[in-house]
This record gives C-alpha cells, sequence and structure tokens, in this order.
C-alpha cells in the first residue's frame, strides 16, 4: 500500500497508451478505452489512485486533468469522462480545459498519461490518507461519501474494492449528486453493488432538476440530508470529490456533523 510496491519512476515517468474507443454513456459523457502498446501491461494502481491525461486545450495549449479508472486488466483500462462542450455547461461557460479535445481527437491516437499517488489508499478496512506525507494506515469501520457528477470515479473504486471482497466489513454510505437523473455516472453498476450488498453499502440520489416520479433527495448536498442518512463516529471517515464549489459546502458539511479535519479527504 505504499510508494515502495513500485519502481521509483512508477508515479514521475509520462507513457503513451492508444485512444481505442469512445462508447456513449449518455448525452454528454463517454466511456474511453485506452490500451497498451503491450497487450500485456497494466495500469497497475491501488484503489483510489488516479492518472493524469494530457492533452490540448481549445487554445491549442497542452494541459493535463485528473480521472480515475473505473476498470482496468491486462492491456487496458476504461475511464467514464463528461465532456464539457461551449456554452453547454454554466459553470464552464467556455467549456473544459481538456474535455472538448478529448471527445474530437482521432481513435487510435497515442495519449500521454502519467500514474499519480493520490490523496488516499485503501485496503481491506485500512486508510491511508495523504500517503505522500504519511506511512500509517488506519482502520475505519465506515465511510460517508459526497460525489459530485464524474467525480463518483474514485469513491467507486472503493465501493468496488469493499463489496467484491467478502471479507471487508466496511461500512460505506454514498450520496451522489448531479444535475439530472440523465447524468447519473455508473448508476447500473451501483444499484446493483446495492441489491447485492444491502449490509455494506447505502446508495443515496439527489439531483437538481427533479422529475415526477422521483423518490430521492433533490436540491444541493446540504446538512440534513447527511443527518438522514449517516451516524457519524469516531470511526467514521469522509470522502469528497466534485467540481470545486461542491467540495468547499461537502468540507463544510462534514465538519458540521462531527467530522474532524484528519478524517476528511478530498481526492
Amino acid at each position: 500500500m505504499d510508494k515502495s510496491d513500485h519502481n521509483d519512476d512508477f508515479y514521475t515517468k509520462k507513457l503513451q497508451v492508444i485512444l481505442a474507443d469512445r462508447i456513449v454513456i449518455n448525452h454528454d459523457s463517454y466511456m474511453f478505452k485506452f490500451t497498451f502498446k503491450n497487450e500485456n501491461e497494466r495500469l497497475g494502481m491501488q484503489v483510489a489512485q488516479h492518472l493524469l491525461i494530457y492533452g490540448q486545450n481549445l487554445k491549442g495549449e497542452i494541459v493535463s486533468r485528473k480521472y480515475t479508472a473505473t476498470e482496468e486488466g491486462p492491456g487496458y483500462f476504461l475511464i467514464p469522462i463528461k465532456i464539457y462542450r461551449p456554452a453547454a455547461h454554466p459553470a464552464f461557460p467556455d467549456g473544459g480545459e481538456l474535455t472538448p479535445w478529448l471527445e474530437t481527437v482521432a481513435l487510435n491516437t497515442l495519449i500521454t498519461i502519467k500514474r499519480c499517488m493520490g490523496k488516499l489508499l485503501y485496503e481491506h478496512g485500512l486508510f491511508l490518507v495523504r500517503p505522500k506525507e504519511n506511512k500509517v494506515k488506519r482502520p475505519f469501520n465506515q465511510v460517508i461519501m459526497c460525489a459530485g457528477g464524474t467525480g463518483i470515479t474514485p469513491c467507486y473504486q472503493v465501493i468496488m474494492s469493499v463489496c467484491n471482497n467478502p471479507d471487508d466489513n466496511t461500512k460505506i454510505i454514498l450520496l451522489f449528486a448531479n444535475r439530472t437523473e440523465q447524468d447519473i455516472l455508473l448508476r447500473k453498476e451501483l444499484e446493483a453493488f446495492a441489491q447485492k450488498n444491502p449490509d455494506k453499502f447505502k446508495l443515496h440520489y439527489t439531483i437538481d432538476k427533479e422529475k415526477e416520479g422521483w423518490n430521492h433527495f433533490s436540491g444541493h448536498i446540504n446538512q440534513e440530508m447527511l443527518q438522514k442518512i449517516v451516524n457519524v463516529t469516531d470511526q467514521t471517515i469522509g470522502l469528497i470529490c466534485g467540481p470545486k464549489g461542491f467540495n468547499k459546502l461537502a468540507i463544510q458539511l462534514y465538519q458540521d456533523i462531527g467530522l474532524t479535519k484528519d478524517r476528511i479527504v478530498k481526492f
């Protein structure tokens, strides 16, 4: 669970992968499939770690953004990515820095990536928080997650790790926020985990624009929602991933319900 598990250049070396496919998920999101030149090579990262993808912004400048794979195997990995097109999203009127390029770049293009250590490593109930400066693994038996949009991906890795391990009894509560019901990524997979693991994984949604028949939360995440779904103890850790404003709000809400700063992790 630490950097010594890899060679010195594992987190510093850039490498090139092939953009093999771009599968439509919904109106503004794709599942991107990347492959290695060597069909036996693997991404080889630990639970909740992310990578940098390099490309071009609309000005032609080289930029990078963080993404988390939701599946990987020999020779490939998958990442769901939401596209922020110009004038399509009020929070990004000029479009995203990288995603418009990712949507249009030709398949089979070589893409530069770099693996990153990240702010959390997880393995079987043990959490290594901020591993660059900390080597002490801490046990927590309950995890509250607030995820916004594509911020679900690192949370999904932890959920997948816990739910696929019958010996892991960590309890997870997810509050997943989106603009609309159609924006919910990995919904089928999340609901399957919740159905198969009712004692370990509780799934809650909130959306900004609810429609008739919606029987989950609506509106921005708030203290009332969190107090309804989680009882914080000294064995609770809070994870957050989403846009900047969402993250800032979630940090404050976690503190309001009793989580201390050392038990709050923003991916």
